[in-house]
């Protein structure tokens, strides 16, 4: 008798605590995400993010470890970090300075280069999805 029974809307089902509408968008989530052109989405951002984060952090932690080590000789004179090059400006100073510009270098090439690509194929997966929606819905009306 139980096998029988449908949840109505807004009731709790024995999945963890969701409800039938929240089951079945989860439904079509792991359907959108098991798909081909999600696969292609994640592949693609994979392909520039990690890289690129992979430059960073090694560009990032660059400076501790040549200040570390380059920073002061063990004699006491300026190592090369601590060189002077104009108006009292050290290498070190212009590494930091530098890692600013290298950020927004970084998101500029996302955002001109990689996004226009990225928001693409999300439109292609919105608009796929908004399609098989309306023809489900239109099936249901039609079946009343």
């Amino acid at each position: 008798m139980a096998d029988t029974l449908k949840p109505s809307r807004g009731s709790t089902l024995a999945t963890g605590g969701l409800t039938a509408e929240e089951l079945e968008k989860e439904h079509q989530l792991e359907a959108i995400e098991s798909g081909p052109e999600f696969r292609a989405l994640e592949s693609s951002k994979l392909k520039f993010l990690l890289p690129a984060t992979i430059f960073f952090m090694i560009y990032y932690f660059a400076l501790p470890v040549l200040v570390g080590f380059f920073g002061t000789n063990t004699d006491g004179t300026p190592g090369f970090m601590d060189t002077r090059l104009f108006s009292g400006f050290s290498v070190a100073y212009l590494f930091a300075l530098s890692q600013f510009f290298m950020a927004w270098i970084l998101a500029f090439i996302y955002l001109l280069a990689f996004a226009p690509k990225i928001d693409q194929m999300v439109r292609n997966i919105v608009e796929k999805v908004v399609n098989r929606n309306t023809e489900i819905a239109d099936r249901e009306r039609g079946g009343r």
